[in-house]
C-alpha cells in the first residue's frame, strides 16, 4: 500500500505479516536479521552462540534443534521487535477492534524511527498556523 503526503512524501507501508512470513520462525528470524546491533549480540543476549541462534532460526531436515517459546521471548526482549507477536494476533485474532489497536500499536512504535529518518533525509515538518 503506498501513501502520499504531500508532494515531497511517499510511504510504502509493509504488506500484512501473514503475507509477508510464511511461518513464524520466519518472521523471528527476519527479527533477528533486522536489529540493529547483529545477530551475534542477540545471541549474546539470549545467551547462545550465534552459530546456535542461526541453526534454531534455520534448521535443516532431521535437526531437533528448534525456537523454542521461551528463545522467542528472550529474541523479542533483545531485538525490542514485537513483530513475532503482531504475526500471531495477525494469525490468530478475528477482533477488528484488536487488530487496529495492534497496528496502531506498532505505528506508535515505529513513529520515533520515522521521524528520525525523515529527519536525516533533511525533511523538516510544517510549522502549523497560529
Amino acid at each position: 500500500m503506498r501513501v502520499v503526503a504531500g508532494p515531497s512524501l511517499t510511504l510504502d507501508l509493509e504488506p500484512g505479516l501473514l503475507q509477508r512470513f510464511p511461518s513464524l520462525r520466519d518472521c523471528i528470524h527476519w527479527s533477528v536479521l533486522n536489529d540493529r546491533r547483529g545477530p551475534k549480540a542477540v545471541a549474546a543476549d539470549c545467551d547462545i552462540s550465534a552459530s546456535e541462534l542461526a541453526r534454531r532460526l534455520s534448521p535443516s531436515d532431521g535437526d531437533p534443534r528448534s525456537c523454542d517459546v521461551n528463545l522467542m521471548v528472550r529474541i523479542m526482549q533483545s531485538t525490542g521487535d514485537l513483530t513475532p507477536l503482531y504475526y500471531l494476533m495477525a494469525l490468530f485474532l478475528t477482533d477488528e477492534d484488536t487488530k487496529r489497536r495492534a497496528s496502531l500499536d506498532r505505528l506508535n512504535q515505529m513513529l520515533p524511527e520515522i521521524a528520525q529518518l525523515l529527519a536525516s533525509a533533511g525533511v523538516k515538518p510544517k510549522q502549523g498556523r497560529r
